[in-house]
């Protein structure tokens, strides 16, 4: 009897095994269905850079651009880049990586960073009055470097925003009273000179690749010669390449010159004095589409147009230079809508709306 209960309970034990044999590929083969393979996942990225490469370069063909500079920024790797038309056109110089393109206001960016370095270190109050710098400007309140720098200082400060580069370029008063230095002395110490930026300054100066020549729309709707502005200070007047541009924007993610929690005030909207979420941190335009933070900021001068986006849950970034204001006039991005943007509407479609 206790033989058989021992060769039955052994049989008992060879059918759960058998039946697990049977079971565990089933199991296994609806794994493989249900889940796409590594190779499946490549070819589906692959195609999706397809159709926004295509949707880029049809939108260079549709504006009157020039050259222009378009990359993509995955964690800290410039994995995407196309240059599309002529840095010079007589010359026929192609756009590259290693183009200086003149920014116009994403150096505010750059800015950004000074200054609240300057705040972390505590020789910088945000919270001080404008006027204790003699930056003396109409208002219905005190107007404070905060407002100057989130560009809420016009009627009663703080209440409302308005985009004001005028305003914000005040700031270099605060960054010369403070340091001793210049802007763009500081900026070449603290920043350009760290990172090895080798074509990155104020236009004329010494860079490793010729910068893109500025072209214009003349009557007739033709590209001709055109002409930067000449100023350079904290609002405005940098000039970049994307590859530099994207090494500097590493930096900042990988928190090389501000400690966490201070690089997050730069990325969070300023509140207005009733409480509203207004479109502007500090340095930095901050917005939420369909639900994800979007971290971005535009350039427009003269023969100049620039857009930087930054999607952090994703740890994706574009860019988007060019050496005409193609991309940037008549959108009205100094409202603080992301989507008003051809060239970073495409960006989103392609890589936010289309994942999830």
């Amino acid at each position: 009897m206790k033989k058989s209960r021992r060769i039955g309970g052994l049989s008992r034990l060879a059918v759960i095994v058998i039946c697990c044999a049977i079971i565990n590929p089933l199991n296994n083969l609806q794994a493989r269905v249900e889940m796409p393979s590594v190779e499946d996942t490549r070819e589906a990225e692959r195609a999706r850079l397809a159709s926004f490469e295509a949707d880029i370069a049809g939108l260079y063909v549709r504006l009157p651009i020039a050259g222009m500079a378009a990359g993509l920024l995955r964690g800290n790797d410039l994995s995407w880049f196309k240059g599309y038309g002529y840095a010079d056109l007589a010359m026929k110089r192609r756009v590259t990586p290693d183009t200086p393109f003149h920014l116009a206001s994403l150096t505010k960016t750059f800015a950004s960073t000074l200054l609240l370095q300057l705040g972390e270190q505590g020789r910088l109050d945000l919270d001080t009055p404008a006027a204790d710098f003699g930056i003396k400007l109409e208002s219905r309140g005190t107007i404070t470097l905060r407002h100057l720098f989130s560009h809420t200082s016009h009627d009663r400060p703080g209440e409302d925003y308005r985009y004001d580069g005028s305003r914000f370029a005040q700031l270099d008063r605060v960054i010369e009273q403070i340091t001793g230095r210049s802007f763009e002395v500081y900026l070449n110490n603290l920043i350009v000179g760290p990172l090895d930026l080798k074509n990155t300054g104020r236009m004329g100066g010494v860079f490793e690749v010729p910068p893109a020549s500025p072209y214009k729309l003349n009557d007739a709707g033709d590209l001709v010669p055109g002409a930067y502005k000449t100023y350079f200070g904290s609002a405005a007047g940098l000039v970049a390449s994307i590859a530099d541009y994207a090494k500097y924007l590493t930096a900042v993610k990988n928190n090389r010159f501000l400690r966490p929690e201070t690089q997050a005030l730069a990325f969070t909207p300023a509140k207005s004095t009733v409480g509203h979420d207004l479109p502007y941190g500090l340095g930095w335009f901050v917005e939420s589409v369909k639900g994800t933070k979007v971290i971005w900021h535009y350039g427009y001068w003269d023969s100049v147009s620039t857009l930087v986006v930054m999607l952090p849950d994703k740890n994706l970034s574009f860019f988007a230079f060019a050496n005409t204001d193609a991309l940037s006039r008549g959108f009205n991005l100094g409202n603080g809508r992301i989507l008003e943007s051809p060239a970073a509407a495409i960006f989103l479609e392609h890589f936010l709306f289309d994942v999830e």
